[in-house]
């Protein structure tokens, strides 16, 4: 079965075409047979004609037998009362002479004749051509109308899949823009020159969009709202817990830490979740500017660099281009921070982190390799998941590539993660963003940090 319209379109229009050239062809071919016979049958009675006016003495009296064409037409005359022929062209041909007047046929000679009968007061004219060559004439000339239709059906095949094709290109722009909506791009589909068939689907799409970008909203306002009202009471916990420190009883030192460091941990929840709610806002009004990525690289590792070293890593910029993107600063530097932070999280103590930069036609790429445990090849789909943490025993939120992944969409970039393959354990997670002009890639000095 084809699934594609446009295949069943090219396949359904290119059928009727090629049917109704061949319903042509074979008409064209039989009346084109038929007008050839009528045509042969008038010069048979031209002939016949012209005999009637005086050609007839011309012929010869005493023709030598077998020196005509096979293919030209035999003449008869007869006279009144003889037995033999006045003249003829064929003197080894004996048609009947008492055939009726008009066309007739007739077996002569083992071969089968169409004969044209002329009766005159003064003498009877007989003018006949073989059947055999006139199949073959009628034959040739009928063959010729179906080259046309031969040569224009390929043409017609590729004519209607171009046609096809151009008319169905806007859907296809229209289905690349659907691809494109995301989180962060819940634009409407343009409506302006839609073919009225796919209006309505059109305006279902963006009635769909509407609804999700409003459904959208409010989750994004119910986490900020929330969020909000939850540092509050944090705070305040963290104040009073600050306050009870010096009073707690030695023996439960150890438990009221724990009461604290879970205080601190619901705190980073909390900022987790208000820049989630800000990555996921769109860009409306927000003031962007022109932002040095390499400068954005050189920021993350200096951020994390006192807990790489306090954990013996080796970490630094081994690869760095010139590029810049339009974006908010802050954006950009929190996306490759947090990629940065969860290398570091995952990387065992002593272990080395590299970062590169690359450029891949209009993008420019961030490479953050670790030689950390790696992920399950099963449950890589899920990482961009919310919450989801793919090794529990590291302490985190599951909302950290979250956030790295609704900031890429934010600005047309995208981000993956994958395990290494150059037959090392480890994590590749990389990051791209539209370069805002084309540079060209200069080297930078391997920042070894």
């Amino acid at each position: 079965m084809i699934k594609s319209l446009k295949n069943q379109l090219v396949l359904a229009l290119g059928l009727l075409v090629s049917v109704i050239g061949v319903v042509q062809g074979v008409s064209s071919y039989q009346l084109s047979k038929t007008g050839m016979n009528a045509l042969l049958d008038m010069r048979l009675e031209q002939v016949a004609a012209r005999l009637r006016d005086g050609l007839a003495e011309s012929l010869p009296k005493n023709p030598a037998r077998g020196t005509q064409d096979e293919r030209d037409v035999v003449a008869v005359v007869w006279k009144p009362g003889q037995d033999v022929p006045f003249r003829t062209t064929e003197p080894s041909l004996h048609f009947p002479r008492d055939a009726q007047p008009g066309f007739s046929g007739a077996v002569v000679n083992g071969e089968q004749w169409r004969i044209f009968t002329r009766q005159e007061p003064t003498m009877t004219i007989q003018v006949a051509q073989r059947s055999s060559i006139r199949r073959e004439i009628t034959q040739e000339a009928a063959t010729q109308t179906l080259w046309p239709i031969a040569v224009l059906l390929p043409l017609v095949w590729i004519a209607v899949a171009l046609v096809v094709r151009r008319s169905l290109r806007q859907l296809n722009e229209l289905g690349a823009e659907v691809q494109g909506i995301d989180m962060g791009h819940l634009q409407p589909l343009p409506t302006v020159g839609v073919p009225t068939e796919i209006a309505p689907f059109i305006h279902s799409i963006n009635t769909m969009i509407e609804r999700l970008a409003t459904s959208i909203e409010k989750e994004r306002k119910f986490i900020a709202d929330a969020a909000h009202e939850l540092r509050t009471p944090l705070t305040a916990l963290q104040l009073q817990a600050d306050n009870l420190a010096p009073h707690i009883y030695p023996g439960n030192q150890e438990r009221f830490q724990e009461l604290r460091q879970g205080i601190a941990r619901s705190g980073k929840l909390i900022a987790q979740l208000l820049r989630l709610a800000r990555a996921d806002a769109p860009v409306n009004g927000a003031p962007l500017a022109r932002v040095d990525l390499s400068d954005v690289v050189t920021g993350a590792v200096a951020d994390v660099l006192p807990i790489a070293l306090a954990r013996g890593m080796d970490i630094g910029a081994e690869k760095m281009v010139t590029a810049h993107v339009r974006a908010v600063e802050t954006d950009i530097g929190m996306a490759v921070k947090n990629l940065v932070s969860n290398a570091v999280r995952y990387t065992p103590d002593g272990g080395t982190i590299d970062l590169y930069m690359r450029r891949d036609g209009d993008m420019v790429w961030v490479d953050v390799i670790d030689d950390g445990p790696g992920i399950d090849e099963t449950l890589l789909p899920r990482v961009f998941d919310r919450f989801f943490r793919a090794n529990p025993d590291v302490e985190g939120s599951g909302l950290g590539l979250s956030i790295v992944k609704a900031i890429a969409a934010r600005y047309g970039g995208d981000v993956t993660l994958k395990n290494r393959s150059d037959g090392k354990s480890g994590i590749v997670a990389s990051i791209g963003f539209p370069v805002e002009e084309v540079t060209q890639n200069t080297p930078a000095a391997a920042l070894n940090l």
